[in-house]
């Protein structure tokens, strides 16, 4: 099992550089598609992710929940995600699909309190790719609009239970990231003639190199044996983030051979990029449903609600040779539920059929983007989730297999605007440790 996760982590660094998790145009603007749920887990509840956590899950979205992990259990996660989409606009549509993997993470307790995580996970993707053709009444030029790069995100997070007693827990915590990466877009003129293929080429790249933080608080109240609520917050306070802007212009005998291009213009400049404040609200409510009598055993199904809302900030630069990014205020309301037949799930494997070990999931999603036509109409994406949770049982371990699927759309009430449908396919696999296999287990001598 290490030579795996080995062997899946050197195959994500290579990667992650080279991939987009973005087939739309409005990745375009500022630095790209935001990433939002990007885990398995959360997705099929309707992207409530920060809200939502127990001691088999690796919760990197909220920094506070690291304290939540059992003790002794390393949790190695990792995510693949992929999206069909479908475009219309004035009658014409088109269709893309993208695959990549999303994440690595590795989570554990250190001590009764403490617990600790770190891995890395995308920031935000660009990725588009569209053409034009003009007639000149002699000749034809051929504009190809391209957008291609990501900001990754390479996280250390804390966390530390402040109040913990037999009704009552109370944690909070802070993710530390380093930002790095490239996001371009690129527009390439072409003239369309049989014998050459010369043009131009004008390509505008932010590239960052930033630390960026974030806080998070995670309360656990029991009510009775059978109810607990939880209430959980992330903020990720205002923050000026490094960036160099890159202005390139070329023109080329040939577009398609690299040893051709003559450069015109280059320059670099540094500046901030200024991401507003981002506050998110949770709310998680759990309750013992009554005992499912069986001929030979009795299930005691749980079921899990829960609630969020998340506001952010618009985002701006300060570079002087651009313009100012019209980008508004987001934000998103989210809902889910999970539905297991057995909560004691570890402690009954022994007498489970197939279908009682699985955890089913459900949820819906709505939230206001960044993006608005010039008339001010604001885009908004709306979905709903499903998907399961499989336990991988060997070895007495916490390792499980996650699914969900996404259907949804984006667009706004606009006539001549791009609408969106989408697919969302996303796959979380979680590994843990067996009971008499520590990865991190202190050894004594007599």
């Amino acid at each position: 099992m290490r030579h795996l996760i080995n062997l899946t982590f050197i195959l994500f660094l290579f990667g992650v550089n080279a991939q987009s998790t973005s087939t739309n145009a409005l990745s375009y603007f500022g630095l790209g598609e935001r990433a939002s749920g990007n885990h398995a887990i959360y997705d099929a509840l309707g992207q409530n992710n920060f809200n939502y956590s127990d001691s088999s899950q690796l919760n990197f979205f909220n920094p506070a929940s690291y304290s939540s992990l059992s003790t002794g259990n390393t949790l190695f996660s990792l995510g693949i995600q992929s999206r069909a989409s479908q475009y219309s606009l004035n009658g014409n549509m088109e269709n893309k699909l993208n695959a990549m993997v999303d994440h690595f993470a590795l989570g554990f307790k250190m001590k009764q309190r403490m617990g600790l995580s770190f891995g890395l996970k995308p920031f935000s993707s660009r990725g588009y790719s569209f053409s034009q053709k003009i007639s000149t009444g002699v000749d034809s030029i051929q504009y190809n609009y391209i957008g291609t790069g990501g900001i990754q995100d390479f996280y250390l997070g804390f966390s530390y239970g402040i109040i913990q007693n037999k009704h009552t827990k109370v944690s909070i915590g802070s993710n530390v990231s380093y930002l790095f990466g490239k996001v371009s877009n690129e527009r390439q003129s072409i003239l369309v003639d049989a014998n050459t293929a010369s043009g131009g080429l004008d390509r505008k790249s932010f590239q960052m190199k930033a630390l960026y933080y974030e806080f998070g608080i995670l309360l656990r109240q029991k009510l009775n044996k059978k109810q607990e609520i939880s209430f959980s917050s992330v903020i990720s306070p205002s923050q000026n983030l490094n960036t160099t802007f890159i202005n390139e212009f070329y023109t080329a005998s040939n577009i398609n051979t690299l040893a051709s291009y003559d450069t015109l213009a280059y320059s670099e400049s540094t500046g901030k990029i200024n991401y507003g404040i981002g506050v998110k609200y949770g709310l998680s409510y759990q309750v013992i449903l009554p005992d499912w009598k069986r001929n030979t055993r009795t299930l005691h199904p749980q079921l899990t609600v829960l609630a969020s809302y998340t506001s952010s900030a618009k985002m701006s630069h300060d570079f002087n040779s651009l313009d100012s990014w019209n980008l508004n205020e987001t934000e998103k309301k989210s809902i889910g539920i999970q539905f297991s037949p057995e909560s004691k799930l570890y402690e009954n494997i022994a007498t489970l059929k197939g279908l009682e070990k699985l955890a089913y999931r459900i949820g819906a999603y709505q939230t206001t983007l960044p993006y608005s036509t010039q008339n001010g109409t604001k885009y908004k994406e709306e979905a709903v989730s499903f998907g399961l949770g499989m336990p991988i049982l060997a070895q007495q371990g916490l390792s499980s297999l996650n699914l969900a699927v996404t259907l949804g759309t984006r667009g706004n009430s606009e006539i001549n605007s791009t609408q969106e449908k989408f697919i969302g396919l996303s796959f979380g696999l979680i590994v843990s440790p067996s009971s008499f296999d520590r990865w991190f287990r202190k050894r004594k001598l007599d």
